[in-house]
């Protein structure tokens, strides 16, 4: 009985910790043109929030082209990002070390979560296509990841 809680308990952790949200962009006749997907795994704190903001930075241009979206309430958010603290950079590290004394609240937090994470990921991509067309050599590419990295966790 006692394994069976416990087994429970983990995946219910698991599932928390694990989100997937889409959006349609839709044009003026109502027809669905696009759309944007947003998950993250392993996001404990701001989950929703981070994937609202990752929605919206999608969407944002097609907005701006007269486009609409199906979840208007992202319309209604201000996914501003808090400056960090004086003379440092925002990193997963940090961001949760102020959420929890009180500095950001959890929404912000989500926020930005979201974004470092986006920038991680587009540095790598970037550093992988130059890669693949031989701008850079493996060495560089791995310099390149270790910083993204470092300026992702904060590790």
């Amino acid at each position: 009985m006692h394994l069976k809680s416990l087994s429970i308990t983990i995946l219910l952790i698991m599932l928390s910790a694990c989100a997937e949200r889409r959006i349609d962009i839709i044009d003026r006749n109502g027809k669905i043109v696009g759309g944007c997907i947003a998950g993250f795994d392993w996001h404990f704190h701001g989950l929703q929030d981070s994937i609202d903001y990752m929605l919206y930075q999608c969407a944002k241009d097609s907005i701006a082209a007269g486009y609409s979206i199906t979840d208007n309430s992202l319309l209604e958010k201000d996914f501003s990002l808090p400056d960090p603290p004086a003379g440092k950079s925002w990193n997963r590290k940090l961001a949760i070390e102020c959420y929890k004394k009180g500095g950001i609240t959890e929404r912000k937090l989500g926020y930005i979560l979201a974004e470092i994470e986006y920038s991680y990921q587009k540095t790598i991509m970037a550093a992988e296509d130059d890669l693949s067309e031989g701008k850079i050599d493996k060495v560089e590419f791995n310099q390149i990841a270790r910083k993204a990295r470092f300026e992702w966790l904060g590790e």
